[in-house]
């Protein structure tokens, strides 16, 4: 938290000095601009840190083809995954808190599987879960947590968090 209050502090001083060197120019549009630019980029950080289902539709959409690969991917028998999961490949694995993808249960006989989004102390997660078909309502093992699909994604991919 420390870290991302810094990050947000350092971009609040350059929107700032943005907007003094637009404010220089004789020309009103420049500062207009510089204003708006600045007023999005600040709302829009503060909007997604506190709207959990907005970061996550958002943070899905950008990284969509990721998560198309790990829907994709051929997983070992249930017996050989671990609870936390199963390793990613490198390139995938900045989707995951982890590093792993988990499968969390069954839903209409076919497997679950979970790549977690946050995942707590001592033991919860919440994040992202692919089903085959329409989603039992749960709750699934969020690691300790019981979390249900929330919000339908596309693919077969929906948000899970609190029941």
């Amino acid at each position: 938290m420390p870290l991302l209050a810094m990050v947000f502090l350092v971009i609040l001083a350059l929107f700032v000095i943005a907007l003094y060197l637009a404010s220089c120019d004789a020309r009103r549009w420049p500062l207009v601009a510089t204003a708006v630019l600045a007023l999005i980029g600040l709302g829009g950080s503060v909007f997604l840190f506190f709207n959990m289902k907005a970061t996550a539709w958002t943070r899905f959409w950008l990284e969509r083809p990721a998560f198309s690969a790990i829907a994709a991917m051929e997983l070992p028998t249930d017996r050989d995954i671990e609870y936390y999961g199963v390793e990613l490949p490198d390139h995938l694995c900045f989707v995951s808190a982890n590093c792993k993808v988990a499968v969390i249960g069954t839903s209409g006989g076919h497997p679950v599987r979970f790549v977690p989004d946050s995942i707590g102390i001592p033991d919860d997660a919440y994040g992202y879960g692919h089903f085959v078909g329409t989603p039992e309502p749960g709750p699934y093992d969020g690691f300790g947590e019981p979390i249900c699909p929330t919000m339908e994604l596309a693919g077969g991919w929906w948000w899970l968090g609190s029941c």
